[in-house]
């Protein structure tokens, strides 16, 4: 045996036991600090770039991975919040929340509200001074594609019921898109806490029939659809601001139409992206492109402009601009995935 220091590998030759059978030893300082003893089952995994990834731990999702939370009253619900978020998305599956003293009211309901958003995490024990949450999430049963697809369809819709809103001067249907934008987020969430246990655990990956290459394309594409619900939330809030006007909004039409070749370049975008289809793909962009440009002309035609009307216009171009754009974003991660088969 051979040792590369400057490596951290060891060489070793491999031995021919019986008619067929090839067999290679395993380092001794390997299997002691991992435990290991004859009998004993491993897992083998061949990667990408043909080397194997051995692992003493056949069934990882049985792990325990527990972060501690400290949080005083000093801290608004708003910042404990947003390491509740980070917690989830870096895939620890125990969050306890403690605080030296009794914990804040304010804090306690922001971790309930968070229990509440996030797919996954219950509230399992409480005290005066800490919350401990389980992730009783199950990744195959919501695996990263269903949750991108899921998030794409609800966006979609989003988008079409907030031009609706706006053109309609209909206050509850701006109102419920600014609601839905909530289960895009949790499924967003989701998306990238997978992102993060399928490199942890590359036979995750397997299981839900993705490499890791898949699983970053699907997370980009997670976050590009995640900021187009974000702009149907925008056009719904210039929908209430609009309704407060006498008068419809001008160019209705086009806008309507916009909107709808708007959708229709995210779709195909979404459909280039699952089929591996770069024809298909490249279509998505040179048409994304040919939207963006008839989106910019209509705002220029308002900007000289000074009504409330032609401003909310022009932030409902700026959005739809956006969102085709991020159609778009997805359309060239389509070729780059297929470029990879």
């Amino acid at each position: 045996m051979k040792r590369d220091t400057t490596m951290n590998t060891e060489v070793r030759r491999v031995q021919k036991t019986g008619a067929s059978t090839l067999t290679v030893s395993l380092p001794k300082n390997w299997v002691d600090s991992s435990g290991l003893k004859a009998g004993d089952q491993v897992s083998m995994a061949v990667q990408l770039d043909g080397t194997i990834l051995l692992d003493t731990n056949m069934d990882r999702r049985k792990e325990t991975f527990k972060k501690e939370i400290w949080t005083d009253g000093d801290e608004s619900a708003e910042h404990l919040t947003r390491k509740l978020i980070g917690a989830y998305l870096v895939g620890y599956n125990v969050i306890e929340v403690r605080s030296k003293d009794r914990m804040e009211p304010e804090a306690k309901s922001a971790i309930r509200e968070f229990s509440r958003l996030a797919i996954g995490p219950e509230v399992v024990e409480e005290t005066a001074n800490s919350v401990i949450m389980h992730d009783l999430s199950d990744p195959i049963e919501l695996p990263q594609e269903k949750c991108v697809r899921r998030m794409h369809l609800i966006a979609r819709s989003m988008h079409a019921d907030a031009i609706e809103a706006l053109c309609e001067e209909d206050k509850g249907l701006a109102e419920d898109v600014i609601d839905r934008d909530t289960d895009v987020d949790r499924l967003y969430w989701m998306a990238v806490k997978q992102n993060t246990l399928i490199a942890r655990d590359r036979r995750l990956g397997d299981r839900m029939g993705l490499d890791i290459f898949q699983s970053n394309d699907l997370m980009l594409v997670a976050r590009g659809i995640e900021r187009i619900g974000d702009h149907a939330v925008r056009i719904a809030r210039n929908a209430l601001l609009s309704a407060e006007d006498a008068d419809k909004i001008p160019n209705a039409a086009e806008i309507r139409k916009l909107s709808a070749e708007s959708m229709r370049v995210l779709e195909k975008g979404m459909d280039s992206l699952f089929r591996k289809d770069i024809p298909e793909a490249n279509d998505v962009i040179d048409e994304g492109r040919d939207v963006v440009k008839r989106c910019e002309k209509l705002g220029q035609g308002n900007r000289a402009k000074d009504s409330r009307e032609a401003i909310i216009i022009n932030m409902v171009m700026d959005s739809i601009i956006r969102s085709t754009m991020y159609a778009v974003d997805i359309a060239e991660i389509a070729i780059n995935g297929a470029m990879r088969q």
